[in-house]
Order: structure tokens, then sequence, then C-alpha cells
């Protein structure tokens, strides 16, 4: 895998899994725009890097604005862009402490965020000839086998995420641009839940993360726009 010459934008790079993608997607070559909500955080994996900076609140229609902006000018030639960026402020909630001022929070910056920050740089990703976007999603968007009866905001939002790949896929294939959504699996991170593990997690090391596949991500090679995959395997 090479992405030498590529300019990828990541968002959510402060915490979690969103500085491995973008040091990942770095040590193949590509120029990384690191995002965060606070300039000192994009900007000190920037410098780590050798990247660029990248500051917005994916919670704002103003931020969104602000990101999409900052980063046409960085890079007028998008190859890849990884939404990663989510938040879940309430994992367990029951169905009973669903509130909907955190409700529209969680879709906003889950849902409309990607979709409506993908949308701004379809210029800089056309540019491309090849673009790729990948969606950062979760099993918990997953209906085959039913839903647990908690964390409805969260699931919610990685269901619509799921429908909003699958539908930009279909839209942005005669551009060549291929999105795809992808679960990494567990990993475990700073942003991970301090309840304590589940048996089935207890002494278990938890797998280091890879980035999205050489072929989800690579402008170039040969896959399946609209795909959903969970770590390795592509779901039906």
């Amino acid at each position: 895998m090479s992405l030498r010459g590529k300019t990828a934008l990541v968002t959510g790079t402060s915490r979690g899994i969103g500085p491995a993608i973008a040091r990942a997607l770095a040590a193949e070559g590509a120029r990384v725009l690191c995002h965060a909500r606070s300039h000192a955080d994009a900007q000190a994996l920037a410098d780590e890097l050798d990247g660029v900076a990248i500051v917005g609140d994916l919670a704002t229609d103003e931020g969104v604005t602000a990101l999409a902006e900052q980063s046409s000018v960085a890079a007028p030639v998008l190859h890849v862009l990884v939404h990663k960026a989510a938040i879940n402020p309430r994992p367990h909630e029951s169905f009973d402490e669903v509130e909907p001022g955190i409700f529209r929070e969680v879709v906003r910056v889950n849902v409309e965020a990607p979709l409506f920050l993908t949308q701004a740089l379809l210029g800089p990703l056309r540019a491309a000839k090849g673009a790729r976007v990948v969606l950062l999603s979760s099993q918990a968007g997953q209906f085959a086998g039913g839903m647990p009866a908690d964390g409805l905001s969260y699931r919610v939002s990685k269901a619509a995420l799921n429908a909003v790949s699958a539908v930009a896929a279909s839209a942005l294939r005669s551009d060549g641009i291929l999105v795809n959504a992808m679960h990494p699996g567990w990993v475990r991170s700073d942003m991970e839940d301090p309840k304590p593990l589940s048996p089935r997690r207890k002494g278990r090391t938890p797998p280091s993360f890879s980035p999205p596949s050489p072929t989800t991500v690579l402008p170039g090679a040969s896959s399946t726009s609209g795909a959903r995959s969970t770590g390795r395997r592509r779901c039906p």
C-alpha cells in the first residue's frame, strides 16, 4: 500500500483511534490533514506528522463549513476522506432516558456532519479522479440479529450513517468516488467506556488498530463502493 503524493483528511484526530488512523496513513506516504475541535489538538498531531491542522466543531453548521473551507484551501485535490469523529455521551442510556437535546446532538455530529462535509468537499474529491471516502461505523447500528435495549441515540446515528454511506456510494459512483462504511472492531483507547470489561473481553489483548484496507482507501485500487465491513470481514 502506498499513498505517496496523496492527501488525506481525517476528522476527530485528537482522541481514540483517530490519531492512529492519521499516523497509519502518514506512514504510507500521505499528507494528512488532522482535524480536531481545538487548534492545539489539531496542531500537535499535524506537527508530529508534518501535516496540516484543521479546526472545526462538527456540532455546528459553522464548524462544518469552516472545516470544509480550510480543507479545500489546504487540499484542492483530496484523495482520501476518513470520517472518524463521533460522540456517544450516554453509551448505556435506557429507552426512557433518551432526551431530545442529546439525541439531536448525537445525530448532528455522527450523521449530519459526515454527510454535509462530504457534500462540501465534492470539488476536491472529484478532482482526485478516484477518491475514497470511509465512514467509521459500528456494529451498534446493525439490524441483523436485533438490537440491545440501550444506547438508542448512538445506535440510531450509526444505522443512519450506514444508510448515508450506501446512498452516497450509489450517487458518487459515476464520479469515481468509492464510499464505504467500516466498523474497525473493538480497540482499547482513551475513549473506551470505563465500564468493566465483559467476560468475553476479560484477559484478551485488544487488537492493534489497522487502518482501512488498501482497497478501501488507495486511489486506483479495485474495490466495491457501498460495501460495509467489520474489521477485515465484509458485512452482508
